[in-house]
């Protein structure tokens, strides 16, 4: 699969970060003040982190859903940057395999 077309979009707690996802919903993740990721999970089942450590971030928030559900599927993960207030910000993203 290919990246993801991420951009930033104003919302009113500040620059996040989305894509078209496909569904209805506008997806948008934002970093923290302090840098570290923020996230979205769509209603589709598509996630992404946005922030320092964003892909380990994922990564930990993936294994603790696998965990604690019965049927969790199988992502394809990636990860990017894109430039956000500036300055460039991980992205991290999964979305369920089809």
């Amino acid at each position: 699969m290919a990246t993801p077309d991420f951009r930033v979009i104003s919302t009113d707690d500040g620059d996040g970060v989305t894509y078209t996802c496909g569904c209805p919903c506008v997806p948008t993740a934002l970093p923290a003040a302090d840098g570290s990721p923020g996230h979205e999970h769509c209603c589709c089942g598509k996630v992404h982190f946005v922030g320092a450590g964003a892909r380990s971030a994922l990564e930990s928030y993936l294994a603790e859903r696998k965990a604690s559900r019965k049927r969790e599927p199988e992502y394809e993960v990636g990860a990017t940057a894109v430039t956000v207030g500036g300055a460039p910000r991980e992205v991290a993203w999964a979305f369920p395999k089809e």
